[in-house]
């Protein structure tokens, strides 16, 4: 006996790292009786003997004492992983027989020349590795993926590793599936069970903003220079993020569902979350949030819903092996499905994005070397996947429903009438020109969706016009995140019949955002009225004002009575168009600007005509409409314009 414990001495004493040096003593690998963690044997004072003996050692690995687990593991999986990750082979069987909780802690091969369980203190039941993260289990899918060929192949495939050649310093591959040849990642290129210069006897530091343990395998694309890289300001539990680095957002063994390696990305029934780790620093000062906080916009009534369709894992990396054919082909939104978490930054919150640009292609910034446009991120759910996506409706304010559309289809720059997002819009008139420039834009100005849909802090009168131009706080983020009006707007815009039965023009507070609410809405020029919508033959004047205000108890109306969807009138299903007398069902037809007329399915035709119609001679500018409006209580069935005639004085441009 006393021979097999001076052997064992000067086992551990041969032992790579010099194991005494290096403070194993003193780490939570000191099983023995006076090792200093939880787990230690109550009675046994031999250090070394719990993994290895000088005589009859398991072939598997050095001199090693234990027997294997013959358990089936669930390797880890991802979307992106172009490495076979099958069973743990080499050292990493090793490091299992007792982080997999199967075998006891302290059954050992040989130990007094027989096989024998030590008796343990603060193990699980069983005598197994207790609960906790030390605890992996076989199901490995949270786990770092071990015991895989790392290869030049490998590397040329995914695109964003370095070569195996250069992992030949004290992060090196070691034996994996080929007896003799070191070509493997396994737990041992990590970690160094006798080494405790680091944290989790991890080899390399986890922190470093330019050098750590996953950046010595990891080369991200836009990584450097990223918001996230380089936050150097941010201090996220005592550490600055820019020198957490991964260490922000991942952990090698995370909760148990968080794809990719998560920190804390999985809810406690194990199901994935991708916005849990957002929300580590992303939430209020009060919950020990660092910067925008996102989860409380996330939690307000109208919200990109990034918490109920879990499970989808949206791809970043330069190899896409399983691109969705159309970007969304299930009903899915993450946080990553706006944002490339490494890559984005603050002068383009889209960098590395993919997208889908106005003809439906499919786009990507870091392989058609161009930013990806806000829009185009938008069309990945709101262009040809509505139906999918989105739905045929959409909640209406206050009431009801209103139907969602194609986006990409609505904002072409061909059409005779949309919101200026893809490109500069086709009314040029003056009178357009005078509404919009009081919030700072104009005829040839061109917005983004996020100026309509965001944050509804940035509405009423002191933030009129584009959110861009107004700064962001920790706790006013800009962004379609959440908001307490429908749709995500960042102001109200009542879009259900019947209309307000009084005016007050915070029920259009949305239009009023850009168009001045006195040029669009005073009874005549002379008050300040700029508008195309002006009756100069009959002297009714503004009839913005006739409709939203005098004569508002008539019928009711609302904006989208005669601008039923607000994107663009192409897909206008209620409107026929008579432009120099062509008449016709869509409003492309005579290429002339339209003006975003399009009624409201509640108003109908009149005289035979297939369509209400709305009239347009652009010699003499005047305009006509041959309809009958909703009634009061937004059925059909109300006033009768047989022709109306309306010209605005001036200001106008067909």
């Amino acid at each position: 006996m006393t021979v097999l414990v001076l052997l064992a001495g000067l086992l551990c004493a041969l032992l790579p790292l010099s194991a005494a040096a290096q403070g194993m003593l003193d780490s939570k690998h000191n099983l023995s009786v006076s090792g200093p963690g939880p787990v230690k044997a109550l009675a046994e004072t031999q250090v070394c003997v719990f993994c290895h003996t000088p005589h009859n050692a398991n072939p598997a690995g050095p001199l090693w004492n234990r027997g294997l687990s013959g358990a089936t593991y669930t390797p880890y999986a991802s979307g992106s992983l172009q490495a076979g990750v099958g069973q743990p082979n080499g050292y990493s069987r090793l490091c299992l027989s007792c982080h997999d909780g199967t075998i006891a802690i302290g059954t050992v091969s040989n130990l007094g020349g027989q096989s024998a369980t030590m008796q343990m203190q603060g193990t699980g039941a069983g005598g197994v590795m207790p609960p906790g993260r030390t605890h992996v289990g076989t199901n490995l899918t949270n786990d770092h993926p071990v015991s895989f060929a790392f290869n030049q192949a490998l590397s040329a495939a995914d695109g964003e590793l370095v070569g195996p050649g250069s992992l030949t310093g004290i992060i090196r591959l070691y034996e994996g599936a080929t007896g003799g040849v070191r070509d493997s990642l396994q737990c041992t290129t990590c970690h160094d069970p006798h080494l405790v210069a680091n944290p989790k006897f991890l080899k390399k530091p986890f922190t470093g903003r330019t050098d750590n343990l996953c950046l010595t395998c990891h080369v991200k694309p836009g990584w450097p220079g990223s918001s996230h890289e380089s936050a150097a300001s941010k201090f996220y539990q005592g550490t600055v993020v820019s020198e957490l680095s991964c260490g922000a957002c991942h952990a090698p063994h995370t909760r148990q569902g968080a794809p990719r390696l998560l920190k804390e990305g999985a809810t406690d029934a194990g199901a994935p979350a991708i916005q849990l780790t957002c929300y580590l620093c992303h939430k209020s000062p009060a919950e020990g949030g660092i910067t925008f906080d996102l989860k409380s916009q996330f939690a307000k009534s109208h919200r990109h819903p990034v918490g109920a369709y879990q499970g989808h894992e949206p791809i970043f990396t330069v190899a896409t092996p399983t691109p969705e054919a159309v970007l969304n082909t299930q009903k899915h939104v993450e946080c990553p499905d706006c944002h490339n978490p490494h890559r984005v930054s603050a002068a383009n919150k889209f960098e590395g994005m993919r997208g889908v640009d106005l003809a439906g292609t499919a786009v990507q910034d870091v392989t058609q070397n161009r930013d990806i446009l806000e829009f185009e991120v938008c069309f990945r759910c709101h262009g040809d996947t509505y139906p999918t996506v989105i739905g045929p409706t959409v909640q209406g304010d206050p009431v009801g429903t209103i139907p969602a559309g194609n986006k990409r289809v609505e904002f072409q720059t061909a059409n005779t009438a949309f919101h200026p997002v893809a490109g500069a819009g086709r009314n040029l008139s003056q009178n357009l020109a005078d509404q919009l420039s009081p919030s700072g834009l104009s005829t040839t100005s061109v917005i983004r969706c996020s100026d309509c849909h965001n944050n509804d802090f940035f509405s009423g009168p002191s933030f009129r016009g584009a959110v861009s131009q107004y700064p962001a706080s920790q706790t006013q983020p800009k962004g379609p995140h959440g908001s307490t009006w429908y749709n995500l707007l960042r102001a109200r815009v009542w879009n259900v019949l019947p209309g307000p039965s009084n005016w007050a023009s915070t029920n259009f507070d949305l239009c009023f955002t850009c168009h001045d609410l006195n040029r669009l809405t005073a009874r005549r020029t002379g008050e300040g009225a700029r508008t195309n919508f002006y009756d100069g033959i009959n002297g009714k004047d503004n009839l913005h004002w006739v409709h939203l205000i005098d004569r508002i108890d008539k019928s009711r109306p609302m904006c989208k009575s005669c601008h039923y969807n607000i994107h663009s009138n192409v897909e206008a299903s209620n409107t026929q168009y008579n432009v120099n007398g062509v008449v016709s069902l869509t409003p492309n037809a005579a290429g002339v600007p339209t003006r975003l007329i399009n009624f409201h399915p509640n108003v109908r035709s009149i005289d035979g005509r297939a369509r209400p119609e709305w009239w347009l001679n652009t010699a003499t500018k005047e305009r006509r409409c041959y309809l009958q409006c909703h009634r009061p209580d937004g059925t059909p069935g109300g006033e009768t314009m047989n022709g109306f005639q309306y010209r605005p004085p001036s200001g106008d441009l067909p």
